[in-house]
């Protein structure tokens, strides 16, 4: 594949910014938004909460370190909850 200069013209180019989580709330958000969309995919709570624990996912994995197993773990049954209730209807 060749390599060429960024075109900030191009609207494929894929472009990532970095926002901060800096408040309770703003985590929560963020955490939340990762675990809803593997939820939707059928991930179950212990692959979602190995998700967080695994370096590689560098969102998920800051917010597991910042916060811990049991806030992890109470995003993750809100979205669980979410979706199961959205798939039975």
């Amino acid at each position: 594949m060749p390599k060429h200069e960024m075109d900030p013209e191009d609207p494929m180019e894929m472009v990532g910014i970095e926002l901060p989580a800096q408040s309770e709330a703003e985590v929560r958000d963020m955490a939340l938004c990762f675990a809803e969309e593997f939820a939707r995919d059928g991930w179950g709570e212990d692959a979602l909460l190995n998700l967080f624990r695994n370096p590689l996912y560098v969102g998920p994995y800051r917010v597991w370190k910042q916060k811990g197993d049991a806030f992890v773990r109470s995003v993750i049954e809100e979205a669980g909850a979410k979706w199961r209730g959205r798939r039975a209807s």
